[in-house]
């Protein structure tokens, strides 16, 4: 199961979760393959479960 979150700034998000314990699973990248103008990244929490951040 994953956990995806639609936030603003995919990167801003991204950097503030790994300074909270989170662990990173796939930096964050361009995703056009998936939608125009869509970003995303993937961690997992300090408990291990997976989250994805994506762009709206």
């Amino acid at each position: 199961m994953v956990l995806v979150l639609r936030v603003e700034d995919v990167d801003g998000g991204f950097a503030h979760c790994l300074e909270h314990g989170g662990t990173s699973v796939a930096a964050p990248a361009d995703r056009p393959e998936w939608g125009p103008n869509l970003r995303s990244a993937r961690l997992r929490d300090p408990e291990g479960r997976l989250v994805e951040l994506r762009s709206s």
